[in-house]
Order: C-alpha cells, then sequence, then structure tokens
C-alpha cells in the first residue's frame, strides 16, 4: 500500500489537483473536470479508491453469522455473487453499508474506509461462540474503479472476459503477472464499474499497464471530483456524507437493493419492520435543484416557508444540468416534486426546486 500511495502522491507533485473534503481519495482531478466527467461514461475511466476497505472474514459460521448481523438475505449467495447490505443498531439506524462478497472459503466486506476500523469492532463484539474470525485486509490490498463501457474491453484484455456480462455486485478472479486481482460490478455513481482489489506489490505495476498509451485504448485517470457529479447527479448515497448513524434504511431510498424482508431476524429488523408496515417515512432522501452560481455546502439549512425541513448532505454543480443541484433529507411535508425550497449558509442563501432522484439518467 506504501508503494502506491506514493505512486499517488507522485501524481499530485505533478500537477493533480488534491481532495480537500474528507471521504474521499486523494486527487480530486488531474485535468479539465468536463473531460474527466465525460470519461467516466465513455471510458475507460481508472480511478483511486482509496477511500474504500477490505474485511476478510473465515470460519465455518461466517455466512449463518453475518447473515444474523446484517439487512440483507446472505444465505442463498453463491461464491462470485455478491450482495449489498446495511449493518444496524438496535434501534434500527445505519452504523454502516458494506458489500459483501461470497468466495468459497471466506467472505470479503467491502466498507468506507473511514469506517473501516468501527464496522471490525461492531462485528467482532457479536463473536460469541462461532467459528468465525475477522482480519482488516486493507493494507496488503489497493482498490481501483475502472469505469464507463468502454472498460468492458479493458477488463477482458486484463483476463475477466466475463466481466462485461457481471450482474450487480457479481465478481470474478483474474490472475495478471502471477497475482490474484478480483473484479467486482460497482455501479457506484450511476453508470458501469467495476471495482479492482489488487495485492499492494503490483498495484503500481497494474496501474501504469492499464493506462500504458502504447495500447490502442488505455485507461485514462479520472480524479474523485468528476466521481462526486456523477455520483450526485444519479442520486447515490455517499457514506458519511449522506449514509450517517442518524439515518434509517427508509431513509435512504435503497431498500430494495438493500434490504430483505424475507429472511429471519437480524439486528436492528423491528425497526426496519415496522417502517414497512406503516408505508411511510418521516423524511427521505430527494433532489434539489438551485437557482444559484454556487453550491451549498453540507450543513446548509433547508427551509420551506419559515420552516427548517432538512439538511443538505452533498452538492456538486451538474455538468448535465448546467446548475448546482444537492442530496437532502427532507420531511415528508417537504419532499414532493416541484415544492419551492430555501436553501441558507454562511455566507450565501439560494431558491431551490425540490426535485425526484435521479437528476440525471445513465
Amino acid at each position: 500500500m506504501e508503494e502506491f500511495m506514493s505512486y499517488i502522491d507522485s501524481c499530485l507533485s505533478s500537477g493533480a489537483v488534491p481532495w480537500l473534503a474528507d471521504g474521499g481519495p486523494r486527487i480530486a482531478r488531474y485535468g479539465s473536470l468536463e473531460e474527466e466527467y465525460a470519461r467516466l461514461a465513455d471510458g475507460p475511466a481508472l480511478i483511486e479508491r482509496t477511500d474504500r476497505a477490505v474485511i476478510e472474514v473465515t470460519g465455518s459460521d461466517r455466512v449463518s453469522w453475518l447473515h444474523n448481523l446484517i439487512t440483507n438475505d446472505l444465505r442463498n449467495v453463491s461464491p462470485g455473487e455478491g450482495q449489498y447490505a446495511f449493518a444496524l443498531n438496535v434501534q434500527g439506524r445505519i452504523l454502516f453499508d458494506l458489500v459483501v462478497l461470497v468466495q468459497r472459503e471466506s467472505l470479503r466486506l467491502d466498507v468506507h474506509a473511514a469506517w473501516s476500523e468501527q464496522a471490525r469492532k461492531h462485528l467482532e463484539k457479536y463473536i460469541i461462540t462461532e467459528d468465525v474470525r475477522l482480519a482488516d485486509r486493507s493494507a496488503s490490498l489497493v482498490r481501483m474503479g475502472l469505469a464507463g463501457q468502454r472498460a468492458k474491453a479493458l477488463a477482458q484484455e486484463l483476463g475477466a472476459g466475463q466481466a462485461g456480462a457481471l450482474p450487480l455486485f457479481g465478481w470474478a478472479e483474474v490472475h495478471w503477472r502471477g497475482k490474484p486481482v478480483q473484479l467486482y460490478r460497482h455501479d457506484f455513481f450511476g453508470v458501469f464499474a467495476l471495482d479492482l482489489i489488487v495485492p499492494a506489490s503490483c498495484a503500481v505495476a497494474l496501474w501504469r499497464w492499464l493506462t500504458d498509451d502504447a495500447r490502442q485504448a488505455p485507461a485514462v485517470p479520472v480524479g474523485w471530483e468528476a466521481v462526486q457529479v456523477r455520483r450526485i447527479e444519479a442520486g447515490v448515497p455517499f457514506p458519511g456524507s449522506d449514509i450517517t448513524d442518524d439515518v434509517l434504511p427508509a431513509e435512504t431510498g435503497r431498500l430494495e437493493q438493500a434490504v430483505s424482508f424475507q429472511k429471519g431476524c437480524y439486528l436492528g429488523q423491528e425497526v426496519v419492520e415496522r417502517m414497512r408496515s406503516r408505508g411511510q417515512v418521516a423524511r427521505r432522501l430527494i433532489g434539489i435543484t438551485l437557482a444559484a452560481e454556487s453550491s451549498p455546502p453540507p450543513g446548509a439549512t433547508v427551509m420551506r416557508d419559515a420552516a427548517k425541513v432538512g439538511m443538505v448532505t452533498s452538492s456538486c454543480h451538474s455538468i448535465a444540468l448546467r446548475r448546482p443541484v444537492a442530496l437532502s433529507y427532507l420531511k415528508k411535508s417537504a419532499a414532493d416534486s416541484g415544492t419551492d425550497v430555501r436553501i441558507s449558509w454562511e455566507g450565501g442563501e439560494a431558491t431551490g426546486t425540490v426535485t425526484a432522484l435521479p437528476f440525471v439518467r445513465a
């Protein structure tokens, strides 16, 4: 990992712009934001994913044990497949989200890097007599994203001919120069993307191979700023900003993807089931299209008439719409599309219109 981080630092020394906000990788952009934004759709785009960490789970009880701790079903997931889920506290609020990659002898948990220690400690509390062991593999594994439609051909050149046909969270493994590289489908910002889990010992070499100008269609490095614009336009919540420990699963708009209502008990299930049976939530993640020049910062207050109805969680200047947009958890009374709101923050104010997600369809 140290070698790869040194390589990324060398990119910063060569003129790449650093990402200064919390919760993301190191590089905001390598060059033009507009060009990198376009590259994410067309591909192949190569993204540093140091915002992600890997926890390995082994032991004969690993599947049944984890199945009882997360919101989605693991017992019907086969090796080569994956599952997205939430881990909740007893109040039903989200502690962290994760992707579980099912392997023949282990489970790989893909989590937000800033939450990896918290996730491991939370899970370890529930190992009582089960044959389960956890290990943080983040130091020995490097994460990259390969995105855009032309990423499929580059993945095939890497040896993963089936990558283009993988279902969401499905994975394949190839051996590159004798090292195992895992690719899994993770459209984390609304367009086709593969996450690569790479041994740290060959990460720099693989990055250079993927971006080698000698090949017909090399990958082009893309920074986190363009990824965030695509993500917000697609209405995808991000851990640490839109997914926090005061959020309930039903508020995120991701129940269908993250929660099984057919499985048995799990931590926090009663709250999730109660909200489903009532058929409504007090607030939900929704979009706001702004009539302004600048984007409001996270934490900006959203008002309807004289009442506070929410706060901005993510925002950007939409390249597709040519105006600022924001994500916010809005109270039910203000969450209907077309509702006029006012957003205020230190040094700024703007009017906006509540907008159904996604802002932009891929």
